[in-house]
């Protein structure tokens, strides 16, 4: 399957800094189809893989990575988010990003946590290919 590799990011400040970790195989899956099943995403607006972040305001809404070596991803359908009573330690960890394993196994997140990612929520601005 080709892989879309150009991602785009506004020059503006990122909704969340911190770690990027990922969800196990099949998680992120199973979290979409119960989404879908409350009409809870859209899957019609181009996006490449699924996500987690803390803030639920940025469910079924699409974001942009910048990796800590400068690169951009995205954009990432916002799939999953913090439950409120994870709020706390989220913040505390440095929580930035969950990745669906097929995101995590791309960007070498498999066995680590990426320390450094931004996140943001805006349409393109700037253009970088990987």
């Amino acid at each position: 399957m080709t892989q879309i590799l150009a991602a785009c990011i506004l020059l503006s400040s990122p909704i969340a800094k911190g770690t990027a970790t990922r969800y196990n195989p099949g998680v992120m899956q199973e979290v979409v189809d119960n989404r879908l099943k409350w009409g809870q995403l859209n899957l019609s607006q181009f996006h490449d893989g699924y996500v987690a972040v803390r803030d639920c305001r940025y469910l079924d809404e699409r974001i942009w990575l910048e990796w800590p070596d400068g690169k951009l991803s995205g954009p990432h359908l916002v799939a999953d988010c913090g439950a409120a009573h994870d709020q706390a330690y989220l913040e505390e960890i440095g929580f930035a990003v969950d990745l669906s394993w097929e995101l995590a196994v791309r960007y070498g997140v498999v066995n680590d946590v990426v320390d450094g990612v931004k996140v943001f929520d805006r349409a393109p601005g700037r253009v970088v290919w990987q």
